[in-house]
């Protein structure tokens, strides 16, 4: 018997780090980029990567939160049995898709599905974020929420994810930096920062003001306002030191060609980028032009 589930990306619109200290964030799913885990019976308890073949609890550090998801859901089964997980899928690593959060869901439900547990949403969730929390040091829960959504999440801890159904009638550039992203480093980086420093401080509190501002706008379908916002957030975002040099080139040749925003999404240091465009003739021509800086762009209807 196998057991299947298949999880999406997400990309964060705005609010990344902030959010991590309570603040509001904006999120939405990419359902175009996704992973499926196959759980069934094995000699060994192994798993099966792009990049890993091997026994599962001998992978390296950087499938710990896995780990923790497949034992977590062993002792609530109360088997020892050995099982095999297998994962295929689309989402790029490490460049800000959510990646670790998608396989993390992926296998918490299908191991759901394969000792029929029947767990709540709740209970999934929380081992999903455990995982995160294990993977990135501080996890803000948003990953999971978005990955587990079909739907645009505005997302702050304390209220978890809220439903944003209204078009904003944009078109979203997602282009791959081709850089691999460091989120733990990151968000270490900011947190000395916050440690230290008033005027760093400030700055986590306007991403937050901005991702508010952004829903704002999005429920007036104000495109040109949230791409205002988003250039102030990459700004900010920039003097943490989390835009490597290539971010910074892509952000001339998207304003230049028209883009009414751009920043980047997720943790920084690489991984993706994000230009709001007014629609797909100038989202095309801005991935053309940058198309010896990117390994890849995907085009989204806001």
């Amino acid at each position: 018997m196998k057991s299947s589930f298949l999880a999406h990306g997400k990309v964060i619109l705005i609010g990344e780090h902030s959010v991590v200290y309570g603040m509001n964030a904006l999120a939405m799913p990419i359902t175009a980029l996704h992973i499926q885990a196959d759980v069934e019976k094995s000699d060994e308890t192994w798993m099966d990567t792009a990049n890993y073949h091997g026994p599962f609890f001998e992978a390296p550090n950087n499938y710990d939160g896995l780990k923790y998801v497949v034992k977590t859901m062993m002792d609530l089964a109360k088997s020892k049995a050995p099982i095999k997980v297998t994962y295929t899928g689309e989402i790029p690593m490490e460049r800000g898709f959510g990646s670790s959060a998608t396989v993390a869901l992926a296998t918490t439900c299908a191991m759901d599905k394969f000792y029929q547990l029947n767990l709540p949403e709740a209970k999934i969730m929380e081992i999903t974020n455990h995982a995160e929390m294990i993977n990135h040091g501080k996890a803000s829960g948003l990953d999971a929420a978005t990955v587990n959504s079909d739907y645009l999440v505005f997302f702050n801890k304390e209220d978890g994810p809220q439903k944003l159904e209204e078009k904003l009638n944009a078109t979203l550039l997602i282009m791959d930096t081709g850089e691999l992203g460091n989120t733990k480093e990151a968000v270490g980086m900011v947190r000395k920062q916050l440690e230290t420093n008033i005027e760093a401080n400030k700055k986590i509190e306007r991403l937050g003001e901005l991702a508010d501002l952004t829903m704002d706008s999005w429920h007036k379908q104000d495109r040109k306002a949230i791409g205002q916002y988003f250039n102030e957030a990459e700004d900010i975002l920039a003097s943490f030191g989390l835009a490597t040099k290539r971010i910074e080139q892509l952000q001339k040749v998207a304003l230049k060609n028209g883009a009414l925003g751009f920043k980047f999404s997720g943790g920084g240091l690489g991984g993706i980028v994000l230009a709001l465009c007014d629609n797909q003739e100038i989202a095309k021509k801005i991935a053309a032009e940058s198309s010896n800086l990117i390994n890849g762009y995907w085009i989204e209807e806001i």
